[in-house]
């Protein structure tokens, strides 16, 4: 009886640590990082909502995916505005309307309150820009993971198709005298520290969605693609929809009007990390029917 006994606890105890087993293989799946994240974008536009999906190539651009992720877990672009839309892209992630007119109205988020700590240090978790080698002083920008930058992605990188996403910046990079400017960045966990212009490695919260059909970035990173040829579909009805709204109600059905679907604003970039006295004036195409980024999520990891 006492040997039966025996049996079946040891029996019960094998079941209860398959079991606790199981549960443990499974929270350590639940916390893994995948190569490609997931994350959902919900956009309105003249009253019509555009639910889209992204896959982020972390595997090719693990800072930039890092940053960006980082972001969206504060909910940090919910309620953000597309504030210059070009001829193959439209931009957002770095501006709001505080107000109903597109243009008076157009406000800067603070970045740097949402990202910097009250003594001034930097808050986000994936730092990779800093001010000197020894990392004493953290920028709260983004490392650069594109090609002018000196980043190389093992058998190509990513190139741009309708809808993809990537890092935006508007910190002066024409001439020589900006590139002066350097910053210690580090390309990944194995390498030494590395100096590189400050230009290229000065991305915030601002990102692109492309308009056109392809395209290759060297200045920039495009580090995620529509999901499916679902969310593709759905970013071209919203194109088709601003199509139709400037034809429709900008020029009152009228297709040799001449109304455009931007109006111009001038804008004076300001950043905390600049050589003194170096701004950047330039002109957002603002949509004169606001595009609001409602809410971006992290889907899965």
């Amino acid at each position: 009886m006492v040997k039966t006994l025996g049996g079946k606890i040891a029996k019960l105890a094998a079941v209860l640590l398959a079991v606790l087993l199981v549960f443990g293989v499974s929270f350590a799946f639940v916390g893994c990082e995948t190569k490609r994240p997931v994350i959902s974008v919900r956009i309105t536009f003249n009253e019509n909502t555009y639910e889209l999906e992204y896959e982020l190539y972390r595997n090719m651009y693990p800072q930039t995916v890092a940053h960006y992720l980082e972001l969206i877990d504060m909910d940090y672009f919910d309620g953000t505005v597309i504030h210059d839309y070009q001829s193959n892209r439209m931009v957002g992630g770095g501006y709001y309307y505080d107000g109903e007119d597109v243009v008076e109205d157009l406000a800067e988020k603070d970045y740097d309150a949402a990202t910097l700590n009250e003594d001034g240090t930097v808050a986000l978790e994936n730092v990779s820009v800093w001010a000197d080698e020894n990392k004493e002083t953290a920028y709260n920008t983004l490392y650069g993971e594109f090609e002018d930058n000196g980043a190389r992605v093992e058998n190509n990188g990513l190139t741009n198709q309708l809808g993809s996403i990537g890092t935006y910046y508007y910190t002066p990079h024409a001439n020589s005298a900006d590139k002066s400017q350097k910053v210690y960045v580090q390309l990944n966990q194995d390498s030494s520290m590395d100096t590189r212009p400050y230009c290229y490695n000065s991305v915030r919260s601002m990102f692109y969605l492309y308009t056109g059909s392809s395209g290759t970035e060297t200045a920039y990173c495009t580090f995620g693609l529509l999901k499916d040829s679902d969310d593709a579909e759905t970013f071209q009805q919203l194109l088709d929809d601003i199509e139709e709204y400037t034809l429709e109600t900008l020029n009152e059905g009228d297709e040799s009007g001449t109304e455009i679907f931007t109006t111009e604003k001038q804008v004076t970039i300001e950043d905390r990390y600049w050589i003194e006295d170096t701004y950047e004036d330039v002109t957002f195409n603002i949509p004169r029917a606001k595009i609001v980024i409602e809410e971006m999520r992290v889907v899965k990891y």
